[in-house]
C-alpha cells in the first residue's frame, strides 16, 4: 500500500509541474498575442485614438450646422 501512495504521490508531482509550465506557456503566449495586437493598430492608444475620431467628426457637424 506503502508503494501506491508513493507512486502516486510522484504522479501527482509531476501532474502539477506539468500545469505550472502550461499556466506559464499560456501567459507568454497570451503577452505575446496582446504585443502583436499593439503593434498591429499602430499606437498603444488604439482605442482612444478611435474615440478621438469621433469627436472630430462630432464637431464637424456641429459646424456644418451654424451655416
Amino acid at each position: 500500500m506503502e508503494s501506491k501512495i508513493a507512486y502516486l504521490n510522484v504522479e501527482l508531482a509531476a501532474v502539477a509541474e506539468r500545469e505550472k509550465k502550461e499556466k506559464k506557456e499560456r501567459r507568454r503566449d497570451k503577452k505575446e498575442r496582446e504585443r502583436e495586437r499593439g503593434e498591429d493598430c499602430g499606437s498603444k492608444g488604439g482605442r482612444e485614438q478611435e474615440e478621438g475620431d469621433e469627436n472630430d467628426k462630432s464637431g464637424k457637424e456641429s459646424e456644418g450646422d451654424e451655416e
